[in-house]
């Protein structure tokens, strides 16, 4: 069993991981891509059983998956660079995984101090989208109130990620233009929380879907999964017969996240370009009664269900 544990654990996709806080211990770095040279959006690959040291400053992921791509995995950069020999490490090493940071949820006050419909984006919800989808004051009023929408004082929209238990993980901060679109800029709550000494410097963060503090409240309704919060919100506006979350990106969907949703019937609809590797991410759960919608694969890449409804 012994020789089992370290072989699985010796494979170089444990070996090496994109650089996060939970990895590393330590702040996450983004750099420039190096294949669309957009900044602080590429991700590099680190050594763990070597000191976290970055393998190449061109080894890694670019945030932005659709327009970009860019994935050099470190498996490919040693087999396209002979003189690049591998690090070697004694293979006990391998069976001593660097122990997770525990779960430290966020103070549920600082959802409630910054729930305002001040954001850019709200203003946009409450007006555009709802003349254009003739939604009522009350169906608005609902979405703001059902999901703690925030707001920063610089108008950027807080999306807080609370789980079923009502434990605060984090909030996503994104600033929109007032025509609903994005304005580049997107960070997290706890950064300067972090910064000025609110929380200590090892905290981590640790994702759950936005939204999924509804699972408990509603224990019955067939839950639908989009990707961008923003489409979660619309929808939820428009069919609140469903409960309506977002994986907060196309990579926002593992079967870990997804435990939430055991013994709930849920029916996924992914961007355009994304039904392969959703439903691939799905077939590693168990105990779901999901269906992967793939109509949106008719439409160009990144399309979702807000585009088509706007």
């Amino acid at each position: 069993m012994y020789f089992l544990n370290c072989f699985f654990i010796m494979n170089s996709d444990y070996r090496y991981k994109l650089e996060t806080p939970r990895v590393t211990g330590r702040r996450q770095q983004k750099f420039t891509c190096p294949h669309c040279g957009r900044k602080k959006c590429f991700v590099c690959y680190v050594d763990t059983q070597n000191g976290n040291r970055y393998v190449a400053d061109n080894v890694g992921k670019c945030d932005h998956q659709h327009s970009c791509g860019y994935h050099y995995k470190p498996s490919e950069y040693y087999h396209d660079n002979q003189w690049a020999q591998e690090p070697k490490v004694h293979p006990e090493d391998y069976c001593k995984p660097a122990p997770l940071p525990p779960f430290q949820p966020l103070d549920a006050q600082y959802v409630l101090r910054s729930h305002s419909p001040r954001s850019t984006f709200w203003q946009w919800f409450s007006t555009v989208v709802a003349s254009r989808l003739n939604l009522s004051e009350q169906q608005v009023k609902d979405v703001f109130n059902d999901y703690y929408i925030g707001a920063t004082r610089r108008r950027c929209v807080i999306f807080w990620q609370i789980d079923d238990q009502v434990r605060v993980h984090g909030g996503h901060i994104m600033q929109y233009r007032t025509d609903g679109h994005r304005d580049g800029y997107q960070g997290w709550t706890h950064v300067p929380l972090i910064k000025n000494g609110q929380l200590p410097a090892n905290w981590t963060l640790y994702q759950c879907f936005f939204g999924q503090h509804l699972l408990a409240r509603r224990p019955d309704d067939r839950v639908c999964l989009v990707e961008s919060e923003k489409t979660a919100l619309v929808m939820a506006a428009c069919q609140p017969q469903f409960v309506w979350l977002a994986t907060c990106g196309s990579g926002g969907l593992s079967p870990e996240k997804a435990a939430c949703l055991k013994g709930r019937r849920v029916t996924l609809f992914p961007d355009s370009g994304c039904y392969e590797k959703w439903s691939r991410q799905m077939a590693q759960t168990t105990g779901i009664n999901y269906y992967v919608d793939r109509q949106l694969e008719a439409y160009p890449p990144n399309t979702d269900l807000c585009d088509l409804l706007l």
